[in-house]
Formats: structure tokens, sequence, C-alpha cells
């Protein structure tokens, strides 16, 4: 058996087509995942508002994702980070993450909207009495993607235990996103969007990319 499976390796006649046209074809299955997770983002970005109510930091791990609450308190600005590759209108940019500490030393995450790629006049208020938006649970991290990087200023997604780490603080297990008074130069997020990426047609089409690929270097070595 071992000289029949050697044998027909050493017969086929396209080797070079073969082994690189396969490694092309697991990127593109790769690429597939990623725009498909990008979908599923994006379309959780479409937030299913149930009601409106004042809270204050101690009592957010109780409230219900998707609540839109107005949260009271005193928040001092911790530092902030670049949630890479968000879409705004069709443009490319940056959602803004800052990391806050209230009175009571207990930490929140907050969203605060979007900023484009060259936008440096953007400005976040070192302490803050009031924010108001939509309570969402953190990002997990998929099977395959791009990993954050400890120290960065950017992100690929909003992971609770790599900002933990990251800043060697505890967090809720929610972070808000803004949708009232996001800072000057930050476009605050609309709850109803106008615009939706294709992240899953182009990940049917990376699919079907790797299914023709698949059908030439079969076809040009004689398996079908």
């Amino acid at each position: 058996m071992s000289v029949k499976q050697g044998s027909l390796i050493k017969d086929i006649p396209h080797k070079i087509l073969f082994y690189f046209g396969f490694v092309t074809v697991f990127i593109f299955i790769l690429l597939s995942y990623w725009q498909f997770n990008r979908y599923l983002d994006t379309k959780n970005d479409n937030y299913a508002i149930t009601e409106h109510i004042d809270i204050t930091n101690m009592l957010l791990n109780d409230i219900e994702e998707n609540t839109l609450v107005t949260l009271n308190g005193t928040f001092t600005l911790i530092d902030y980070y670049f949630l890479r590759s968000r879409v705004h209108n069709g443009n490319s940019g940056y959602n803004l993450i800052g990391i806050y500490r209230d009175q009571n030393e207990s930490n929140i995450t907050i969203n605060h909207g979007w900023i484009s790629l060259e936008n440096e006049e953007f400005n976040l208020n070192k302490t803050i009495k009031t924010f108001e938006g939509i309570l969402l649970r953190f990002d997990t991290q998929p099977l395959v993607g791009q990993d954050d990087v400890k120290g960065s200023r950017y992100l690929f997604r909003i992971e609770k235990e790599f900002i933990e780490n990251d800043q060697n603080i505890k967090l809720k297990s929610k972070y808000m996103i803004l949708n009232r008074n996001c800072g000057t130069g930050i476009e605050c997020v609309s709850l109803s969007k106008s615009y939706n990426p294709p992240h899953l047609s182009y990940s049917f089409q990376w699919i079907f990319f790797s299914i023709c690929l698949s059908i030439v270097i079969l076809r040009k070595n004689n398996f079908i």
C-alpha cells in the first residue's frame, strides 16, 4: 500500500500546482472564515433595544445586553484603544475604545464611536459624569484570526480577557457603546445602521474561489 501511495504522488504531472495550489485553497478558506466572522460582528451591531434605564456601574453586570442605559457616576479615563477596520457610511476608520475607572475603583469599557483613519483631532474628556448607550457582551476570540498584541494601541476585537491582562484590571461582564456625547471629533453609533459591509458576500466569494481552484488542481493532475 505504501508503495502505491508513493508511486501515486510520484506520478502527479503538476506537482508544483498540486502542493502550492492546495496551500492557496487553504488560505482562501481561512479568508472566507475571517469574512464570515466579520459578518457576524457587523450583524451583532444591529441592536434590539428593549428599554432605557438609569443605573450605576455596580449594577451593570445584572442588566441584560442590548439595554439602553444612562450610566451615572464619576468616571476617570485610564487608557484607550483603536478598534481596527470599522466602517461608517462606507468610509474606513476605527472605533475609539476607552477604559474608565469610577469613584468606587470599578472599571468599565466604553466604545465611544467612529473616527476616520486620518483623524488626529479627537478628544476624550479625562473625567466624565454620565454615559448613555447600549450594553453589549464582549467579543470572543475566533478559532482563526489575528491575535491582539499586548501593549499596542490597536485591537481587532473588544475582548474582555485581553483588555484585563493588558491593563492589569478587572472589568464588568459587559461593555457600553455610546449613542450620545461621544467626544470631540467622534461619530456616535447610529441605532439604525445605514451601511452593511458585504462580508457575507466576500465569505461566499472566497469559498467559490477555493472550489474552483481545487477543481483545476484535480483535473490538471488527472484525479477527476
